[in-house]
This record gives structure tokens, sequence and C-alpha cells, in this order.
């Protein structure tokens, strides 16, 4: 057998690998774009705020399945009051973020928001 008629089969393989990878980060990207938040957190000084989003990935089906086991259920992001994007966790897909029952803190310009495990943080200096 030739190495031309084995590099084809691999090739093909190696395409189709590809192409499901690019649809499950557009799946992933246009749940990010159609979240909602489900709740504001403003820091003392009134500069920005935290919201906590829940991507619903149960509408994609079984496909959302699979994003969901990549992905933590939860995310954050950090707005300034002009409603700019200052940070966001949302490709943080080795994280797991998000406690429903525990809400992030502002301490000053450093940001403090729940992990699984333990707290995660930002210093975003835009929100003294």
């Amino acid at each position: 057998m030739s190495n031309r008629s084995l590099s084809l089969p691999v090739f093909i393989s190696s395409l189709v690998v590809v192409l499901l990878l690019l649809a499950l980060l557009g799946l992933k990207v246009q749940s990010s774009w159609v979240a909602q938040p489900l709740k504001k957190y403003w820091n003392d000084s009134g500069t920005c705020y935290i919201a906590r989003y829940a991507a619903d990935y149960r509408v994609l089906g079984g496909v959302g399945s699979i994003i969901e086991i990549f992905s933590s259920p939860y995310f954050y992001r950090v707005y300034s009051t002009d409603g700019e994007l200052l940070k966001t966790s949302e490709w943080y897909l080795w994280m797991r973020e998000g406690n429903s029952g525990v809400a992030p803190e502002f301490q000053g310009e450093m940001i403090l928001y729940p992990g699984t495990e333990d707290w995660e943080s930002w210093t975003v200096t835009e929100c003294r």
C-alpha cells in the first residue's frame, strides 16, 4: 500500500474532526451571545458590575450535552457603566465557575467570584 493511499483517509478524518470542532465552537459562541444575565452585582462606587450568566445548552439537544462537558454551567462578565466588557470567564473551558448560592464580591479593584473549589479573582483597575 502506498503512502498516497494512506494519506487520503488520514486527511479526510482530520478534516472531519476539525469541522466538528469548529461547529462545536460556533455553537458555544452562539450560546454565549444569547445568554441573559441571571443577576448583576454592582461595586460600591458604581463604576462597574459583574453579571452571572447561565448558558442554556439544553436547547442544542445532544450537541449541547457535549458542549456542557467542556464548559461551566455559569460564567461571569464584568462591565463598565457604559456597557464595555472588561473581563469574562466564559472561555475558561478548564474551570467550573459559579455557585448559585454565593455572590461575587468587589474588594476595591479586585473582583472575587465563586469557582467550584474556591474563589477566583480578577484585578480590574476600571472598577476602583
